[in-house]
């Protein structure tokens, strides 16, 4: 069984609205993050391959194979994520108007 991560993208930023770890696993995670905001907010209806996110889960120390699927709630536009394989899941808020917040993108890739 997967964890539930709820975040809130600005708890990763500095003042500019940068990633704000400089290494490490806050780091890792910060980036994972952002990761799946740009993913989840591309206005395509297929994903680009190289916005897909791989699942940074190790069950059983093992890496997961999966991927994150993510879609973004009506009413709190908070994105709702989870992998396809291992069940890990959360919600990423604040993300709007954040530099990896593409929904405003108007040209496909």
């Amino acid at each position: 069984m997967g964890d539930t991560w709820i975040t809130d993208l600005t708890h990763f930023l500095d003042e500019t609205g940068q990633i704000a770890p400089e290494s490490g696993p806050d780091r890792r995670l910060a980036e994972h993050i952002t990761a799946i905001v740009a993913m989840a907010s591309l206005p395509e209806i297929v994903i680009p391959p190289e916005y897909k996110v791989k699942c940074r889960r190790r069950p059983g120390r093992k890496p997961c194979a999966g991927f994150i699927d993510a879609d973004i709630d009506p009413e709190t536009d908070e994105i709702v994520w989870w992998c396809d394989k291992c069940d890990d899941n959360g919600y990423i808020q604040n993300w709007k108007d954040s530099m990896w917040d593409l929904s405003n993108i108007t040209e496909p890739h």
